[in-house]
């Protein structure tokens, strides 16, 4: 973006998420995210009363990609093969340093650990509901999809590089263990 520009709210939630998944939570004070977007805190402030109306707002925007964008991809296709590939996939579309910077952050941010409760609880709670439809023989699809979370939150702390060569096996294992392997035949 040209220092001319406007630099538009959207645009300063862009550079912090960048900043956070790049150089973790002390990247995200409003002196760090002026001197990156080369703007004035005027500017800065002129979006966000204060850093937690920053926080709020990325937070926000990260609810908004975490469970409202990722519960339509299942409503476009209601087909157990489709479900069957987003359970698959879906885990290793996520930005898992951007994650695991968001939980670092909400050890010291009273409104980052709610936001996080919220889309923990919200991607539970869907994969819950998702599990309900394509595993009939699971009695407790709430405690399933909880252990199949927490096994994709604790990979994110595992594995920085997304081109480590152990991810082929352990999503492969992953499938297996949970049931979402691709079927024989459909």
């Amino acid at each position: 973006m040209s220092s001319s520009a406007r630099f538009k709210k959207e645009d300063w939630l862009g550079l912090g998420a960048g900043l956070l998944a790049e150089e973790g939570p002390a990247a995200l004070t409003v002196e760090r995210l002026t001197a990156a977007a080369r703007r004035t805190k005027g500017s800065f402030y002129h979006h966000f009363a204060d850093r937690d109306a920053f926080l709020r707002a990325l937070m926000e925007r990260w609810r908004v990609q975490a469970i409202d964008v990722a519960s339509a991809r299942y409503a476009q296709d209601t087909s157990p093969k489709a479900w069957r590939k987003l359970l698959r996939e879906g885990p290793f579309e996520i930005d898992f340093r951007f994650e695991r910077e968001v939980r670092r952050l909400a050890a010291s941010e009273p409104i980052v650990r709610a936001m996080l409760h919220e889309i923990d609880q919200s991607r539970i709670h869907g994969l819950a509901c998702v599990l309900t439809q394509m595993r009939p023989d699971i009695d407790d699809p709430h405690a399933f999809a909880a252990i199949q979370y927490a096994t994709v939150v604790g990979l994110q702390w595992l594995i920085d590089d997304p081109h480590d060569p152990r991810i082929a096996a352990i999503c492969r294992t992953g499938n297996r263990l949970f049931g979402i392997d691709e079927p024989d035949a459909e």
